[in-house]
């Protein structure tokens, strides 16, 4: 977000136009006011906010747009009524400004991928705290709101429940199917003189897992690959059980049989 700082210069991009009607509230405001507190400090346009001459004073026609972010050098109080200094003779209420980001509305839905789904705070601010709510990973929740703060991201997903960027994703995760356990055994299509597809491929009862259909293994020893059935043998009609996995002979004679697991990815 670009901090921006209002200046007594006509010639700075963006700066508020200097030209000051002289009122009669601007002329008495010093009698009702309290001492002037100077600040170095960044606020929030807690909405689209008007900006004033002097405390109590007239408004020049410019307005700060809800949610930019301002440099604030001093604060007065007037009458009960607190004013920020944005700028040179450039003031603005409190009660338009906030020392919180401002959330942007969002009208979306998003999907949790955090490892132990997402913590839901009463807050994305510094004081927030857990609600001690928890949202399961992969469920889609509508998103109203957003906000950085300190560099992080945060969504609102529901009236004041927010959730850790990190933790939500706009991609719908994509539901898998469970794993089946299997046998399995080994050929190398080059000695049996058929290396069309080479070694990602499986060939299976095309009644179970029909031609083209991708699968992951799972092997005994944990790891697994990708693989796509493109083959079938005189095997699989009486064994659907059973896949025959494509690899080099030397892997192949030492594969034997052994039991996998089968994830249909597609």
């Amino acid at each position: 977000m670009k901090l921006r700082n209002l200046v007594f210069s006509a010639l700075a991009l963006g700066t508020i136009s200097t030209a000051t009607i002289t009122t009669t509230a601007d002329q008495t405001f010093a009698a009702t006011a309290s001492t002037t507190m100077s600040l170095d400090t960044t606020m929030y346009a807690a909405r689209d906010t008007a900006v004033y001459t002097a405390p109590a004073g007239n408004t020049t026609g410019q307005t700060l747009t809800s949610g930019t972010a301002w440099h604030v050098s001093s604060k007065q109080i007037v009458r009960g009524t607190t004013w920020y200094e944005v700028g040179g003779d450039q003031w603005v209420k409190g009660a338009d400004l906030s020392t919180n980001p401002i959330a942007t509305a969002l009208d979306t839905t998003m999907y949790v991928v955090g490892t132990y789904g997402a913590a839901v705070f009463n807050s994305p601010y510094a004081d927030r705290q857990q609600t001690g709510q928890t949202l399961e990973k992969d469920s889609g929740w509508h998103v109203s709101g957003q906000v950085t703060v300190n560099g992080e991201t945060w969504y609102e997903v529901g009236g004041g429940q927010w959730v850790w960027g990190p933790d939500m994703s706009a991609d719908q995760p994509i539901t898998q199917t469970p794993g089946i356990a299997m046998t399995a055994t080994a050929y190398d299509p080059r000695v049996l003189g058929n290396y069309t597809f080479g070694y990602d491929t499986v060939a299976a009862n095309l009644s179970v897992f029909p031609r083209g259909t991708k699968l992951n293994i799972t092997f005994a020893n944990g790891t697994s690959k990708d693989y796509v059935v493109r083959d079938t043998g005189t095997f699989a009609y009486a064994n659907p059980n059973q896949l025959d996995i494509a690899m080099p002979n030397s892997q192949a004679l030492q594969f034997g049989r052994q039991s996998i697991t089968v994830r249909v990815i597609s």
